[in-house]
């Protein structure tokens, strides 16, 4: 599989990539959810890949899954957050978060300049028309209560002439804007070329799952191990209410 086709498609799924000129909103509420300096823990859930071109190829897209691998931990660290203007009419305009990530066990940088992996939160149908997520062919909106993000289906033939589907799925967490769930998912005849799940890792999740784990099954376990962790801080006394419970990159 090429990574130039690998790309293309990717890009797709990025609200980043869309740069559609909107009417200006100059009432947009957007804010930042997170601080300089704060930390959230991230596990590599799954990183499965059929041969060592798609794993080039994935590395490519995202340059840290060198470093790290399936069940090890990574430590996303807020480094600046740009001001947000009150008037934005393109994409160009957006606000941009970047961070780095650490890994846990030795907390060796693995990701500097990360620009994906954290989003402006509270004005969530004004991301959605600047990004024309919508009226984009192969973009789900995910947007829920908890999150905010796409879904991005589509297939192409490669060289060779195999028809290869390909699964993009980026939420963010509504409460502070940081990714939950990054999953990369490429299948051809029914097999796995490309599995990588990335997630927003909170006590009593599974640092390492299987291939074939549906959605919902994972999104419960991240709901329990996020209650698991309200009970805990409220048993201590001490909760920041930025970071409790009311998501763009989406694993």
């Amino acid at each position: 599989m090429r990574s130039r086709t690998l790309f293309a498609f990717t890009l797709l799924t990025l609200l980043w990539c869309t740069t559609l000129p909107v009417s200006a909103q100059s009432n947009n509420t957007l804010e930042w959810g997170v601080e300089v300096g704060e930390q959230f823990t991230y596990a590599l859930q799954r990183a499965y890949f059929a041969d060592p071109y798609q794993r080039a190829a994935m590395e490519m897209e995202l340059p840290w899954l060198q470093y790290i691998e399936p069940g090890q931990k990574a430590i996303l660290e807020v480094t600046q957050l740009d001001t947000i203007a009150s008037v934005i009419n393109s994409t160009y305009e957006m606000p941009v978060g970047r961070s780095r990530l650490l890994r846990e066990n030795d907390s060796a940088q693995i990701g500097s300049q990360l620009t994906n992996l954290l989003i402006p939160i509270g004005d969530w149908d004004f991301l959605t028309e600047l990004g024309n997520i919508t009226g984009t062919e192969g973009l789900t909106l995910v947007d829920t209560t908890t999150e905010w993000g796409t879904i991005g289906r589509g297939s192409y033939q490669a060289p060779g002439g195999a028809v290869v589907n390909a699964y993009i799925e980026i939420r963010y967490e509504k409460t502070n804007g940081t990714l939950s769930y990054l999953r990369y998912h490429y299948t051809t005849l029914g097999s796995d070329l490309i599995d990588v799940i990335f997630v927003h890792w909170y006590p009593g999740m599974p640092t390492i799952i299987g291939g074939g784990i549906q959605i919902t099954t994972i999104l419960i376990i991240a709901l329990i191990g996020v209650v698991g962790v309200i009970v805990a801080v409220l048993s201590f006394r001490f909760f920041r209410g930025r970071k409790s419970l009311a998501q763009r990159l989406g694993e």
